[in-house]
């Protein structure tokens, strides 16, 4: 567990088995909703295993902003800026969480003075993540964002040199890009009829990485 927490970047391993220790630690099922949009935060959420997706309601419909995993951090945003939540987290495979109170957060930040610089480099690329979604919905086709997003989903898996998306079905990707789940139906069909996909009930398998980068970078 103590490897690949951005939080703990700079912390030896015994430092972080010890925080992690002292953190108690929930289980979750599927589809459970762990915070809702508008709700008040009080705690630091590190992700021990499974997954979430962040996301938010608007006019009926939801956005999809960021899957989260692994190793990841939530809440932190929203208990220094003393903010609600500014986004709806639910669990989309059952999840292992570590809850960590404001009160213990910012001991912990006091004794670690490193956590902090983890925290804004976190921010950072989370900054740099939200640019590239606005440049993909301005600027991109359906075609290149779908490409775009399904490249993502490939960089993010816990195992290197992993071809396959799991659990994530065209109406998630439609949510994610801004188009019609028809749309992303039309965008699949081309990759597959050029052998770059190949679809599985709940599994997408890249056939040509090679390929799939050339048309994501299409534009």
């Amino acid at each position: 567990m103590s490897k690949g927490i951005k939080l703990f970047d700079g912390l030896s391993d015994e430092q972080i088995k010890t925080i992690l220790n002292s953190i108690p630690s929930r289980k979750y099922k599927k589809n459970h909703i762990l915070i809702f949009e508008e709700d008040p935060i009080d705690q630091v959420y590190i992700i021990k295993s499974g997954a979430l997706k962040i996301y938010r309601a608007y006019e009926d419909k939801e956005i999809i902003l960021d899957f989260v995993r692994k190793h990841e951090v939530i809440g932190e945003v929203e208990l220094f800026s003393k903010s609600p939540a500014l986004s709806s987290v639910e669990v989309t495979e059952d999840a292992e969480i570590h809850h960590l109170s404001q009160a213990d957060f910012i001991a912990l930040i006091y004794k670690n003075k490193i956590i902090l610089e983890n925290i804004f480099r976190i921010h950072h690329q989370r900054f740099e993540t939200l640019n590239k979604q606005i440049r993909n919905l301005t600027f991109y086709s359906v075609h290149t964002r779908v490409c775009r997003v399904l490249l993502d989903f490939i960089e993010n898996n816990e195992k290197p040199n992993d071809l396959t998306i799991k659990n994530i079905n065209q109406s998630t990707i439609a949510s994610m890009i801004g188009v019609t789940r028809e749309s992303v139906s039309k965008a699949f069909k081309d990759l597959q009829d050029e052998h770059i996909l190949s679809l599985q009930p709940k599994t997408i398998t890249v056939l040509d990485m090679d390929k799939l980068q050339a048309y994501a970078n299409f534009d």
